[in-house]
């Protein structure tokens, strides 16, 4: 077997059932558990799944794996691991056209044969798959009945370290989803990496009476840092961890509290927007009304990742939380892609997160020069496992601290590349310094290094250049969901007309409840006004209903979707300025 088998493995052996997995779900209020497998449950799951895999399909066969949020996935998961199978982990499609053409589209790219899911998804997946034109030659079958071998019946698969893990779909938030293709040396060296930042030793010395730290979250399973940072981490941390459904947060965001508080959890993790989902749910209650049991004073890192960290919301959480026992030295941010397995630069448990106030004109010119009152950015913490630069996108000349420019990356977590794509896995994943050092990962983001801490700007794709200024579109949508109770999440970018100018656009969420008798054109006025008086912008805003800003399958904002979306006249707009647009400009 491999060497990451052999390491998983080794922990489900030692600790056995004394360790766990444990899903929980909120009935009327109330956490309940729904169901638990420990450690040498899990391997006798996995096993019996891989003895399966092993028998009916030939080695490094990709294998999709559709599964609402749950153990059987892991266990599944684990078995394909187990066998020597690639796994191709995907959200259940949905019923909207986006979902299900990605759906398709993994299918087809991976050139899948086979559909695992579970008994009450496989009959709708199965003539979904049948419908497809041209049917792929793909069957569906269901992990969760009888008929599954022995578990003894297993053999390890002589696997090398260099062999494919699985195929991780990136989330398409400025492009096509690719198949990201992480080995079982990338995964391995990330989750020692990430075990590394949750435990680093002087907590583990700290910790000592208490050996095994219980993670809480709510991540989708098929996103690198669901898969990876929350069901993966805690076997290599020996630990155990208690989850529930994406769904069901969004629609219970308390649950989230209450994992964290009834199973004393040591480590939390979710992107930003998941915290801030959090404090808009909470709104104004008393934490004690809702729930009097609550306490959070068992939580040492809450990893803050996967989008920009914005400080107001640090801020704002650890005020709300602070009754709870929420402590701001244990905000944990981090940044990583699915491109380096996960986890590039992490903040270690206990440090606190930095933060720091830039001036705005010279970020904007491409330097980072602190201000006492200039903008907050968030430090995303030092490499870990990885030689990270800071890169002139255009020369490659590596840069200086404090310059801002493209992230990129090397080590042992960079995967191999992108599946059946040599020619952006050679632009992607094999860049060079001027100075001749590499090869890199060009990640697409930008940022800078200060005091050996990475910080974050942006997205080259998303970049805004307006007047000779680089303007970041999240800087535009932060102004304008903080401008009025009524806004939501935002999409900002450029239309350009035929002169070469471009015309910034804004299609913004409301809420209309919270509109108080106002005009979606009256509430569009305030935010143009706030964001010619913060950011010197003349933007141009499109006001739609909730939930109308095209997402990604890890919820991050999908600008160029808005952008297609806006242009196929496909948003139904409460209010629009895009009449205001000189006639050169393309308008649906």
């Amino acid at each position: 077997m491999s060497e990451l088998v052999r390491f998983l493995r080794e922990k489900m052996w030692v600790l056995g059932d004394t360790r766990w997995y444990a899903r929980v779900d909120s009935v009327r209020g109330d956490l309940v558990e729904v169901e638990r497998l420990g450690y040498a449950q899990l391997d006798a799951r996995a096993r019996a799944v891989g003895a399966w895999l092993a028998d009916r399909t030939p080695p490094g066969a990709r294998v999709l794996l559709m599964y609402p949020a749950g153990l059987e996935f892991f266990a599944v998961f684990l078995g394909c691991l187990y066998a020597g199978r690639v796994a191709v982990p995907a959200p259940l499609p949905a019923t909207d056209r986006r979902a299900l053409q990605r759906a398709e589209g993994i299918i087809r790219d991976a050139h899948v044969g086979l559909v695992l899911s579970d008994a009450a998804h496989q009959p709708a997946l199965g003539s979904w798959l049948a419908g497809l034109d041209p049917a792929p030659r793909a069957e569906c079958v269901a992990t969760d009945g009888p008929g599954l071998p022995d578990p003894g019946d297993w053999s390890p698969a002589a696997l090398d370290l260099s062999a494919t893990a699985y195929v991780q779909y990136t989330s398409g938030s400025t492009s096509e989803p690719r198949g990201v293709v992480i080995t079982h040396r990338n995964l391995l060296h990330n989750l020692l990496s990430i075990r590394e930042t949750i435990l680093p030793a002087e907590v583990l010395d700290e910790v000592r009476d208490d050996p095994s730290p219980t993670g809480a979250g709510w991540l989708p399973h098929y996103h690198d840092m669901g898969l990876v940072g929350m069901l993966l981490s805690p076997l290599a941390s020996y630990g155990n961890l208690v989850l529930c459904s994406p769904v069901s947060f969004v629609a219970h965001p308390l649950l989230w509290l209450q994992m964290i508080s009834r199973y004393r959890a040591f480590y939390t993790f979710a992107p930003n927007f998941g915290y801030d989902w959090l404090l808009r749910s909470l709104k104004n209650d008393r934490l004690t009304d809702l729930d009097p049991d609550l306490g959070l004073d068992s939580l040492r890192f809450a990893l803050n990742g996967a989008e920009p960290v914005r400080a107001d919301v640090l801020n704002a959480v650890a005020r709300r939380l602070a009754p709870l026992g929420f402590r701001p030295d244990i905000w944990a941010p981090c940044y990583g892609l699915a491109e380096a397995t996960l986890m590039v630069t992490g903040t270690a448990c206990g440090s606190g997160p930095t933060l720091g106030r830039f001036d705005r004109d010279a970020l904007e010119a491409g330097q980072a020069v602190p201000a006492p009152d200039g903008v907050d950015l968030v430090g995303c913490g030092r490499p870990v496992g990885a030689d990270v630069r800071i890169v002139d996108p255009a020369t490659s000349q590596p840069l200086k601290d404090r310059h801002i420019g493209e992230i990129w990356v090397s080590g042992d977590s960079v995967a191999d590349g992108y599946l059946g794509d040599p020619q952006a896995t050679a632009e992607h994943f094999a860049a060079t310094t001027a100075d001749g050092d590499g090869p890199f990962l060009r990640t697409g983001d930008l940022g800078f290094f200060q005091d050996g801490e990475l910080f974050v700007t942006g997205r080259a794709k998303d970049l805004i250049i307006a007047n000779g200024r680089n303007i970041h579109p999240q800087d535009i949508e932060r102004v304008s969901e903080s401008a009025d109770p009524a806004t939501g999440p935002s999409a900002a970018f450029t239309l350009p007309g035929s002169s070469g100018h471009e015309h910034i656009v804004l299609v913004q969420e409301v809420r209309p409840r919270h509109l108080d008798g106002r005009t979606p054109a009256a509430l569009a006025g305030l935010i143009r006004g706030r964001l010619a008086q913060e950011l010197r912008l003349a933007v141009h805003v499109v006001i739609v209903g909730p939930m109308s800003v095209p997402r990604t399958t890890s919820g991050k904002v999908q600008r160029s979707g808005t952008r297609d979306e806006l242009l196929a006249a496909r948003l139904s707009p409460l209010h629009s300025d895009l009449s205001d647009l000189p006639s050169d400009v393309r308008r649906p």
